[in-house]
């Protein structure tokens, strides 16, 4: 092996430009010599390559992009354990500390929420619905002082509001791209990947100059689920990039949970599906506190109580309809409203989102 552990890092980045393809090829070629020099010096000259090593790192300097490997302590612990993690990882960002793993294992305690974090990773559909992102910023919102760390995708949609709501509440954020660091995808988020840069981390395993191939996404999306100990799903059709997340995580033996949604709804299919099969329905807040073995604070019955208004005049005319002894039908509910339907319904799963009603069997609703 080279004498000093920082050549490994330089060869081993050199080594990914060369074979950026070839994710699952790369660890059996290396292993078959003594050391990652001697594999890039055999590798390139097959291969007539003139790469520069060391110039290249120097690039990674130049971004100010740090570059790891699995024999750091500083690469993740959760993710050492998943079927083939990467070789290496790019970070520009602070990698911020996983209380869930990589803390004490006395979890719920104040101490433990003071050094570390508690990652969760959100994915879901680009095309999100406004009850997926009422439902995104309800959870999020109230999940933020707990120290959870949100890690996404960097996409549209549901990646990218979450995302943005993480670093809104003053919390972290990682982002997994599907693409070398220098080559921000989609380019609309270039500015939203620099905030993410000051409050968190800009996570991928590809070397620079990779450009966002559409078949890296779907091989990426195994780190955003590797990451954490539980993937939580909004809104997702029946083949997306946000099940193919979930799968990765139900193949890791990591937690899935998802929101559930209208039945007359596509991006509905995925989250109502994995319920069936066994993925926890989350409903509010405290659904994901009580699996991560959290108490609630009373942070957290302030938020309850600040949420505690309405955002428009059809949630308070929908609410003064209700009654905490007589739980009305949906039908009943739109017709005392007297608003469209869909209207009616929005401002339903709104203000179930807030914690003020509950929806109970045969479709009908209550005050709380």
């Amino acid at each position: 092996m080279p004498h000093r552990p920082e050549e490994e890092k330089i060869y081993l980045n050199a080594l990914n430009l060369l074979f950026r393809e070839n994710f699952l090829k790369l660890p059996q070629m290396v292993t078959q010599y003594h050391s990652l020099e001697e594999a890039f010096n055999d590798l390139t000259r097959k291969q007539n390559s003139p790469l520069d090593p060391f110039k290249e790192w120097e690039k990674l300097e130049q971004h100010q992009i740090k570059f790891i490997t699995l024999k750091d302590q500083e690469y993740p612990l959760l993710l050492k354990e998943i079927p083939y993690p990467p070789l290496g990882l790019y970070l520009k960002g602070e990698l911020p500390k996983n209380s869930n793993f990589e803390r004490s294992e006395k979890k719920g305690s104040s101490e433990q929420s003071e050094k570390g974090s508690y990652f969760l990773s959100v994915v879901g559909t680009r095309k999100i619905s406004s009850y997926g992102k009422l439902a995104i910023e309800k959870l999020l919102k109230d999940l933020i002082p707990y120290h959870f760390v949100i890690i996404s995708g960097l996409a549209l949609g549901a990646d990218t509001l979450s995302h943005k709501i993480a670093l809104d509440e003053g919390g972290k954020t990682i982002a997994v791209l599907g693409s070398g660091l220098d080559r921000i995808f989609p380019a609309i988020n270039k500015s939203l990947s620099q905030k993410i840069i000051q409050n968190g981390t800009l996570i991928s395993e590809y070397p620079l100059g990779t450009p966002p191939l559409k078949h890296h996404f779907p091989w990426r999306n195994r780190i955003i689920s590797g990451l954490s100990p539980a993937t939580l799903v909004i809104e997702a059709p029946e083949k997306s990039g946000a099940l193919i997340t979930a799968n990765f995580a139900l193949e890791q033996n990591r937690d899935v949970f998802a929101v559930p949604g209208s039945i007359f709804n596509k991006n509905s299919l995925g989250p109502n599906n994995l319920i069936k099969i066994g993925a926890k329905l989350i409903s509010q807040t405290e659904d994901i506190l009580e699996e991560y073995h959290l108490e609630i604070s009373t942070t957290s019955q302030t938020l309850k109580t600040r949420d505690n208004h309405f955002d428009s005049q059809l949630e308070k005319e929908i609410y003064e309809t209700l009654e905490t002894s007589e739980p009305l039908l949906v039908d009943k509910i739109i017709e005392k409203a007297n608003h469209k339907t869909t209207e009616v319904l929005i401002g339903l799963a709104s203000l179930e989102l807030k914690g003020l009603i509950k929806h109970l069997e045969g479709d009908r609703y209550s005050k709380i």
